[in-house]
């Protein structure tokens, strides 16, 4: 009998970890991420290398860096040649299942990868129904539509009603189920109850943008771009409201899968993984949606939580840790060793409960060069958000044409930008990284010091070598002479 365990990784997109994680009356109602993290380790402390889906995705399932093989644009998918995790356990002898959203792997290498990607069951667009409203039509710049109605039988309803197909057939060999879904991304928009079960009142107050012209560029053009009118205290919460709501939504979807689990008495045979990609602002320092330029911890620090065979006593673990980890860890716990160079690390260690430390830095990426491909989605109509968006975005070269990067510690987050300021925030005094001071004086040491580890980590991570060795000579054998 194969003792490896199933995989059932459910990643919702654009799910920042303080929906999950903190006080109750602070975050969504997510009881069934509650029910997982209370029989499982949740780690808090989890960062995405980019605050974008395709390079996220693309680094936390290879082990790599967005820049170490170039995966830094929506458009750069994973290609034949290059080793991930679900290559890996195919050719290992799991059945691979995805049900949902790709931005992973290109068409032609998915069967490489994936048995089966198609859901059996079809959405219905016809099924959803945004309602209008004044204030829909007013927050439309912010992504906002607020209440929609009908069956919504969605991209997500039709993966969840796949994935409980799949749970409910009997299979001779282990099993990886991928459910990348696509709530909470915005647009911000979700049906009864979830439209109404958070208080705007009683949600934490929007973190303030701060002095805009002492900070990076990109955040004056976002705001703009979501708020063209002004920006509220209670615009904001609504915003925050709804988002919140969609998670709740993601978590009842969630929920009925993990009951088929326990149905079918495969939680006991099964790890599961619940993740995101990256987070969103939701009306946070004034803007929404995310930002390729952006690593506030409400992108890029997500929530990361196993449960099942292996895992040590439930718990959190507050440990600094990347999604490059993620590939380690699940490849440790397949019982496969990678076949490439990979800078993951696996939290198996964390998970057993044996160590409660892990990484004492984390990292993270962002911008283009000059030349490259802008921001955005090809093809759109002018009047789209997104296009409208990377319009305003194109005609300030202060951020379309520079690299930037971030490393994050304990107690600071310094980001180097090619063609911006410095940024230094103060973590123990300033959490939420409102006020920049990689200017003064009394900073210039920390600042120096973060800088070096950041090109210390460039250097490291800018490439990796095969570990098959090529053969050197002109033909694939060995004897002499021309090919005949």
């Amino acid at each position: 009998m194969n003792k490896r365990p199933n995989l059932l990784l459910f990643m919702p997109e654009t799910l920042r970890a303080d929906a999950l994680y903190g006080p109750r009356a602070t975050r969504a109602i997510t009881p069934n991420f509650d029910r997982l993290a209370s029989g499982g380790v949740a780690f808090t402390n989890a960062f995405a290398q980019m605050s974008y889906c395709t390079p996220s995705r693309c680094s936390m399932f290879t082990g790599l860096y967005p820049h170490t093989n170039g995966h830094r644009s929506i458009w750069h998918l994973l290609q034949r040649g290059e080793r991930n995790l679900f290559q890996d356990l195919k050719e290992a002898g799991y059945r691979n299942v995805v049900f949902g959203k790709n931005d992973l792997v290109t068409p032609e290498f998915v069967p490489e990868c994936f048995d089966e990607w198609e859901t059996r069951v079809r959405p219905d667009a016809k099924s959803v129904r945004i309602v209008p409203t004044p204030q829909a039509e007013r927050l439309a710049p912010a992504m906002y539509h607020g209440l929609r109605e009908g069956d919504c039988h969605d991209a997500d309803w039709a993966c969840t009603e796949s994935a409980l197909q799949f749970l409910d057939e009997d299979h001779d060999q282990p099993w990886c189920l991928f459910l990348p879904f696509q709530f909470a991304h915005p647009w911000y928009g979700v049906e009864e109850p979830y439209f109404s079960m958070h208080d705007r009142g009683a949600l934490p107050a929007p973190i303030p943008p701060g002095k805009l012209e002492e900070k990076r560029a990109y955040r004056k053009t976002y705001h703009e771009v979501a708020f063209p009118n002004g920006m509220s205290e209670a615009d904001c919460r609504e915003i925050k409201a709804v988002y919140f709501g969609m998670v709740s939504r993601v978590d009842a979807q969630f929920g009925r899968i993990l009951d088929k689990l326990e149905e079918r008495g495969l939680d006991r045979r099964t790890l599961v993984v619940a993740f995101s990609d990256h987070g969103d602002y939701a009306g946070d320092y004034g803007m929404v949606e995310k930002c390729p330029y952006g690593f506030e911890d409400c992108l890029l620090r997500v929530p990361l939580i196993f449960r099942g065979p292996g895992a040590g006593p439930p718990r959190q673990v507050d440990a600094l840790c990347e999604l490059t980890d993620l590939y380690a860890t699940l490849m440790d716990f397949a019982g496969l060793e990678p076949a490439h160079h990979q800078f993951g690390r696996s939290l198996a260690p964390a998970i057993h409960g044996e160590t409660d430390t892990h990484r004492d830095a984390v990292f993270a990426e962002g911008g283009r060069l000059s030349g490259e491909e802008h921001w955005g989605i090809r093809g759109l109509p002018p009047a789209n958000w997104y296009a409208k968006r990377a319009k305003r975005v194109q005609a300030n070269p202060d951020i379309t044409l520079s690299r930037c990067a971030v490393i994050r510690t304990r107690d600071y987050q310094y980001t180097y930008c090619s063609n911006d300021v410095d940024e230094l925030f103060d973590l123990r005094t300033d959490p939420d990284g409102i006020e920049n001071i990689a200017n003064r004086p009394d900073s210039r040491a920390v600042r120096d010091n973060l800088r070096e580890r950041l090109l210390n980590w460039m250097l490291e991570t800018s490439d990796t070598l095969p570990l098959d060795q090529g053969p050197r000579s002109w033909t694939p054998h060995t004897s002499r002479g021309s090919a005949r």
